[in-house]
């Protein structure tokens, strides 16, 4: 029996470099290797920008915490239960061979970026590890795989690193550096303080774009990880999508400069006119290049030019100043669409934005929603209790319209007085349906005292409804509007505190 067990993913690049460690070290043969899946999205970061951030930092951690292991970023992360049934199945037929099957596998991935969920990169790692290509997966490699990864949830809630379990009851998660591995092998009892793989919402976000060339940048990013988040979008075209994401677009693009200056100028002059309405400042890192060419960049938007030979210390100090720049803006931005009695948007950030997913929703063939809301005999109110106790109920219904509108891509606006308005992409009716009899019930639940006319009921509101699909070419956001004032003038002409949708 193995001294320790270690439940270690394919896909998680700790997991990688822990047996990296342990191989290197001559001392696989006291542990007892369990594969388990750590994260079940894993698979899909290249989708996620979070994902991509989260896996790029791991690399970056991996490269500080154990420099002498080689790891690079993969394309793409595939399906492990394939290949964690093979390494399975090896490690009960043909346990002599299965640590060098596994650290083939293992390498495949994060050295030489393969798909190991591909049969053909599998029977390649078996022929490594002189291993039949004709393995027999059966029914016992099966329930022993589910039951690693029973045990593995049981007592690892959460967890998306290796751990190693010694007979003793002592435990080690995540990977430190390799000295203090040996340590706890050696029977050493080791503190730690588990951190969160989770981007840091407070830090801004930085989308680095390159091809294969940019591993000649980790020393420089390295230096920029603690303070920014990094996203390494894969492809052109996952960069697209994460500039018209609102919640995913970054604070910065830095492009890597291969030495193809007309390519480079061509992808400038392309981003920058995607990057126009939401202003994300452009930096281009490379080597030195003539003034001509720099001029010619920054006519073409780029922010600033940055040489990959430089201290890494300035490179980080100009990028900062581009993101402080940038984090200006955008609180002036915020300031003139923010209405500041309610601290909602207001009418002229909604025109804005309603242009915008309208635009987006003739490209997805999505419906949109919009749901109008007046407070019901506000005028009332106003007179009984005075403006300045009208302007707090303005502020707690708003902060109550805010609270139930949850989703990053919906926004609530003041449109003018008591009226508001919730603009819902990718929405339904029913679906704006649901939410709106959901701010109706929240703000009777507020129990605010009417005015004496309507002593018998708490303040209230009047809510209409109407959805579009923005692909049809004869609507348009004026006619949408149009029809969820209708919507909200039959809700109150039916007896207030109610929702109606427009049905044409």
């Amino acid at each position: 029996m193995a001294e320790y067990i270690v439940h270690g993913d394919i896909n998680c690049p700790f997991s990688y470099a822990l047996h990296e460690m342990l191989c290197s070290q001559n001392l696989m043969h006291r542990v007892d290797w369990r594969m388990v899946e750590h994260d079940a999205i894993a698979s899909s970061y290249q989708d996620s920008a979070e994902n991509m951030a989260e896996l790029a930092n791991d690399i970056f951690t991996i490269r500080h915490r154990a420099p002498d292991i080689t790891i690079s970023l993969p394309q793409t992360l595939g399906n492990s239960l394939f290949p964690s049934l093979c390494i399975t199945a090896v490690q009960l037929k043909h346990p002599d061979r299965a640590t060098t099957f596994l650290r083939s596998l293992y390498r495949a991935l994060w050295i030489k970026g393969k798909d190991i969920s591909s049969p053909a990169v599998i029977y390649d790692c078996l022929e490594e590890a002189g291993l039949p290509i004709e393995l027999d997966i059966d029914g016992l490699c099966e329930e022993t795989l589910l039951y690693q990864q029973n045990e593995w949830e049981a007592h690892n809630p959460g967890l998306q690193t290796p751990t190693i379990q010694a007979q003793d009851g002592r435990r080690l998660a995540g990977l430190l550096d390799q000295k203090s591995v040996l340590d706890f092998l050696r029977g050493a009892e080791i503190n730690q303080e588990l951190s969160s793989r989770s981007r840091q919402q407070n830090q801004m976000t930085i989308a680095i774009y390159g091809d294969e060339k940019i591993t000649e940048l980790w020393g420089v990013l390295a230096t920029l990880r603690d303070d920014s988040n990094l996203l390494l979008p894969q492809s052109m075209q996952a960069l697209h999508d994460m500039l018209l994401s609102q919640e995913r677009c970054p604070d910065l693009i830095l492009l890597n400069n291969t030495g193809q200056q007309r390519d480079l100028n061509d992808l400038c002059r392309a981003i920058s006119h995607q990057v126009r309405e939401q202003r994300v400042p452009i930096a281009v890192i490379g080597p030195s290049i003539s003034d001509a060419e720099e001029v010619e960049l920054y006519e073409l938007g780029i922010a600033d030019y940055l040489i990959q030979t430089r201290a890494p210390d300035i490179i980080r100090a100009r990028i900062n100043l581009l993101l402080q720049l940038k984090s200006a803006h955008d609180m002036l931005s915020r300031a003139a669409s923010i209405d500041a009695l309610t601290q909602v948007y207001n009418r002229r950030e909604f025109e804005r934005y309603f242009e915008t997913e309208w635009r987006r929703g003739q490209r997805s063939r999505q419906p949109i929603s919009v749901i109008l809301l007046d407070i019901d005999h506000f005028k009332a109110f106003n007179d009984n209790y005075g403006h300045l106790q009208g302007d707090h109920c303005l502020q707690q219904i708003a902060s109550t319209i805010q609270a139930s509108a949850r989703r990053a891509q919906d926004l609530v606006c003041r449109y003018g007085g008591e009226e508001f308005v919730i603009l819902l992409p990718e929405t339904n009716q029913e679906g704006a349906s649901v939410l709106a009899e959901q701010i109706r019930q929240n703000i009777v639940a507020l129990n605010i005292p009417h005015a004496a006319a309507f002593a018998y009921q708490p303040v209230s509101a009047s809510l209409g409804i109407a959805t579009a699909l923005p692909a049809n070419r004869d609507l348009s956001p004026r006619q949408l509007l149009q029809d969820a004032d209708s919507a909200l003038y039959k809700a109150k002409h039916n007896g207030r505190n109610r929702v109606e949708r427009f049905i044409p």
